[in-house]
């Protein structure tokens, strides 16, 4: 059963995004786990490799000071940063939530910050109790928008990822009006709202909080759009959006 989860922008305009359960989410954590513990197998594989005769004591190895730190270090951080720093650099998406299809995003539908995603991290350590994500599950299955304890913390929610592999050869000449657009009526006059504020640069009611919810929203369930740059950010992307569904 699909689970909707509403966000309403400052015009009043409500923008769904379909939660993510325990199920896909559990799928998810097992792949980075998975990633993690072959990450740290290649470190302790590489620190024998360098130690030789095998010998980790800690007290008898001044000359492989070094390499013991920095074993340590990158232990450090693939154990305790590994979620925090994908889900922050990959906007919202571990390497077992992009092959899932799942992301991390505020509650408000904004990317989810590195305050957000420091705090739903940290206590990850809580709800992975009593063991196997005991609390965690609970919470999940408990809550209506399906949040674990550092969701609800952090404000944030874990979304299901529409992957589009749309032909768009197919469409190029084809009109505005007959384009196979998921545009629903109530978006294209958001659009056309966002639009009129791009026009003028004065208007106060020019928001990057809209903006921003505006990308996640269509980019998420349109996807790519053709002739779109390597190199585009929200704004563009939009842009490019409006142009593609004929607004101008």
């Amino acid at each position: 059963m699909r689970n909707i989860y509403h966000v309403k922008t400052p015009e009043n305009v409500t923008l769904e995004f379909e939660l993510a359960g325990a199920g896909s989410r559990g799928v998810a954590v097992i792949i980075d786990t998975l990633f993690q513990n072959l990450i740290l197998f290649f470190i302790i594989l590489i620190a024998a490799l360098i130690f030789g005769d095998g010998n980790f004591n800690l007290w008898n190895a001044e000359e492989n000071t070094l390499y013991i730190v920095m074993a340590i270090l990158l232990i450090f951080i693939v154990q305790f940063g590994y979620f925090l720093l994908f889900e922050y650099f990959s906007k919202g998406s571990t390497l077992g939530k992009r092959i899932v299809g799942l992301k991390v995003i505020m509650a408000n539908g904004e990317p989810v910050s590195f305050t957000a995603a420091l705090v739903r991290n940290l206590l990850r350590i809580g709800d992975m109790l009593p063991g196997i994500y005991g609390v965690g599950i609970f919470s999940v299955v408990l809550n209506k928008r399906y949040m674990r304890v550092g969701d609800l913390a952090a404000n944030t929610v874990v979304i299901k990822v529409k992957n589009r592999k749309t032909d768009f050869s197919s469409i190029r000449s084809i009109n505005p009006e007959q384009r196979n657009i998921p545009v629903s009526p109530k978006e294209e006059a958001l659009l056309i709202e966002y639009n009129e504020r791009l026009k003028d640069n004065k208007n106060p009611l020019c928001s990057t909080t809209l903006e921003n919810q505006l990308y996640h929203h269509f980019y998420n369930k349109v996807g790519p759009l053709p002739n779109l740059p390597e190199k585009f950010n929200k704004r563009i992307y939009l842009k490019s959006l409006l142009n593609y569904i004929g607004i101008t």
